[in-house]
């Protein structure tokens, strides 16, 4: 009896949400991106080696969040979408004279990633949502570095795999304007909050 109710529920909730919006657009800005943490990870465990070698020190770093911007594409089973993700991140820092000398350059890594993503909704209704995601792709590093000493500068870049899953999504609000949040681990950080609109 128990899972006869169970498939009439379904059946129901399937027939319900046939009628809303197959299509979703998403901004978000997210803290705890995985490129700029593991920069951080680098400096610290980085600087007594660079400082030896090259008598400098980075300082002052500064990490720009994860901003991403999402499209998905709700199946016929409207509890399930697939898309994608393009995700913006960015990691600055100072380099001066080891022991509190002058500053002599400084450098900026900018993180562009793009990963096809798939979602599930365990819950889908008119006005709120759960959710969880999981996203693969390819991030491309472009890293410039100032030299202020000899007046020059480089720039360089490099490919590598990265992702994103998030077991924890809530949004809610009208059917077709929502806000969200969610909790997971990659290159839309470890926690991220924006704006979605279905159509």
């Amino acid at each position: 009896m128990v899972m006869v109710a169970v498939a009439m529920m379904t059946a129901m909730n399937v027939n319900a949400q046939s009628d809303e919006p197959k299509n979703e657009i998403s901004i978000s800005y997210g803290a705890g991106c995985l490129s700029t943490i593991g920069d951080g990870l680098g400096n610290a465990i980085g600087n007594g080696i660079f400082d030896q070698l090259v008598g400098c020190e980075w300082k002052d770093s500064k990490a720009f969040g994860s901003i991403g911007v999402e499209y998905f594409r709700h199946l016929d089973n409207p509890r399930l979408a697939v898309g994608g993700i393009v995700t913006f991140a960015s990691f600055g820092e100072d380099v001066v004279k080891k022991n509190g000398g002058a500053k002599v350059g400084e450098r900026t890594r900018n993180y562009i990633s793009l990963m096809p993503s798939v979602k599930y909704y365990w819950v889908n209704g008119k006005n709120f949502g759960f959710y969880s995601k999981a996203a693969v792709g390819a991030t491309m590093l472009i890293d410039k570095r100032n030299d202020n000493e000899s007046n020059q500068s480089s720039t360089g870049s490099k490919l590598f795999f990265t992702g994103q899953v998030s077991p924890v999504g809530l949004e809610a609000g009208s059917t077709n304007v929502r806000a969200f949040m969610e909790a997971g681990f990659g290159e839309q950080g470890i926690l991220l909050a924006g704006l979605r609109m279905k159509f």
